[in-house]
């Protein structure tokens, strides 16, 4: 948001938390502020009101409008709000005692460097622990039901959240590589439907993954997979046994509906099927092959295992492979075509 205040003779920010939280509550009559955040003009962070607390940002014009009112109550009770002191438009008037119109000079029309670098610093703070989506950072005007021209036709919040993208991806770094799946190779698994499929819509519907409700059932079906649900419901030994069961990936994640959500938004905002936090179960490496050999004359077991071993004395895994065939470990023939299992039999 930005506060629409500005110095009539300068064009520059003016007031902070006290002042707007005091307008709000003596003048519009609200039980408190509209801000949970103010940032100054001169870029000072002010704690406006308690993050649990919703903040009355998003407006109610008209309290007959019952699709205004439902979508700010929506917007109130599900997003921070944080203002800027300032008038970010160009072309501003104000009305003197007489009701005529004057100009405000078009000076401090844009948010200053140090209110930028403020806001910048906050919000990524904000997004860090409440796990926000860079999509979900939006400006008053994109706000459907009650948006107006806040903050400001100067302030683009499309290109704020390019700046937030591009912070986001130097701080990561180059992306994890992530498995190759292919389709029905990955299931979310979601311990409670009734609580938990909304929240895992946008991921589903970005990754296309196969959708079970049947943990006791998913043992073995799928190498790859989300466990979404309450910690009660995601236990250590389902995890174990999905991963016993052959799963080379389990993704838990736990928490909340809200919790849940918001971890899952995370990936889709990064394009990223899996946390890369998330370590795969190695795949088994590929077993030895056993070989085969054809007995020349003059050959023992003992001598053939040598060949193949190193060592004479482990003639007895041959004559076991072989058991079929033979009866005698003295008793081979030339032509004789015997199996050599691997070492690791």
């Amino acid at each position: 948001h930005h506060s629409a205040t500005a110095d009539r003779t300068t064009g520059a920010p003016v007031g902070n938390a006290h002042v707007f939280f005091d307008y709000h509550v003596r003048v519009r009559g609200w039980t408190h502020g509209g801000y949970n955040y103010v940032i100054t003009g001169t870029g000072e962070i002010e704690y406006a009101l308690d993050e649990k607390i919703s903040a009355y940002h998003a407006g109610f014009k008209d309290p007959d409008n019952s699709a205004g009112l439902e979508y700010g109550q929506y917007w109130n009770n599900h997003y921070l709000a944080i203002c800027l002191a300032g008038w970010f438009s160009d072309n501003r008037t104000y009305r003197d005692a007489s009701g005529r119109l004057h100009p405000i000079p078009n000076r401090h029309t844009a948010p200053s460097e140090a209110q930028m670098k403020a806001l910048t610093d906050l919000v990524q703070y904000l997004r860090q622990k409440y796990s926000i989506p860079v999509e979900n950072v939006r400006g008053h005007r994109e706000l459907a039901g009650n948006s107006t021209e806040c903050p400001g036709q100067n302030f683009d919040p499309a290109r704020f959240r390019e700046t937030l993208r591009a912070l986001d991806e130097a701080a990561a770094g180059p992306p994890e590589p992530q498995p190759e799946v292919h389709p029905g190779e990955h299931v979310v698994l979601l311990a409670d439907a009734d609580q938990y499929l909304t929240a895992a819509m946008a991921y589903i519907w970005r990754f296309q993954p196969d959708v079970s409700f049947a943990l006791e059932e998913a043992e073995g079906r799928w190498p790859y997979v989300t466990l979404v649900g309450s910690a009660e419901a995601v236990s250590g030994d389902l995890i174990a046994r999905l991963k016993t069961g052959g799963a080379r990936l389990v993704q838990p994640v736990v928490g909340s509906p809200e919790t849940v959500q918001a971890a899952l938004d995370s990936l889709v905002a990064r394009n990223q099927r899996f946390d890369t936090s998330t370590t795969p179960t190695p795949e088994p490496p590929a077993p030895e092959p056993w070989r085969t050999y054809t007995v020349q004359p003059g050959d023992t077991l003992s001598f053939i295992a040598r060949q193949f071993y190193g060592d004479s004395s482990r003639w007895r895994l041959i004559f076991e492979a072989n058991r079929d065939i033979l009866t005698d470990p003295g008793q081979i023939f030339p032509g004789m075509l015997i199996k050599i299992p691997p070492l690791s039999e």
